[in-house]
């Protein structure tokens, strides 16, 4: 198992030890980290692939600060359109957005206007990880009406080309 220390010495070669609230590795082996205060795109992946090179880490959930916001109560959520929203997340590598590939496993509308996401990447090691999870979250808190965003990374079911949209499969010739 992976020892706190060497989590923490990381850490501090990457970020100043004010902006680590908490660290903690978990018996899963999923390192789970809460920052103070919000860090830059650039720096939130060079802080995961640092990480990541840790042996015996297995996921890494980095925990930004968000200010909450109060939903007004003449707008009415519905799941089309967060999935229009989510469109305009387009993974680098491929091009294509995480809806039309298949990343979003669940998708709910809580009642106190919180939305909740599952998705996936195309794999494990995606290095660009934590910046498709927070263009996700910054997304979903773009529209009008959502209080909070809480976004869960799995990788079960692992994702296939199967997930991929039948148009997008079309265009990618996948067809």
């Amino acid at each position: 198992m992976v020892e706190k220390e060497e989590v923490l010495a990381r850490l501090s070669g990457i970020l100043d030890n004010s902006l680590i609230k908490r660290a903690e590795v978990k018996e899963d082996g999923t390192l789970s980290i809460e920052l103070s205060r919000e860090i830059d795109d650039g720096m939130l992946i060079k802080l995961h692939q640092e990480l990541g090179k840790i042996e015996g880490i297995r996921n890494i959930e980095i925990n930004l600060p968000k200010a909450k916001k109060e939903a007004p109560g003449d707008v009415q959520l519905n799941r089309e359109m967060i999935l229009e929203k989510l469109k305009e997340v387009i993974d680098p590598e491929i091009g294509v957005d995480i809806v039309n590939l298949g990343l979003i496993y669940e998708l709910e509308i809580r009642p106190d206007n919180t939305v909740y996401v599952k998705m996936t990447m195309t794999t494990p090691g995606c290095p660009l990880t934590m910046w498709i999870l927070r263009a996700v979250e910054d997304k979903v808190l773009e529209i009008p009406g959502v209080r909070d965003a809480e976004i869960e990374l799995t990788f079960d079911p692992p994702w296939t080309p199967d997930r991929i949209s039948e148009e997008y499969k079309k265009r990618l010739g996948l067809l």
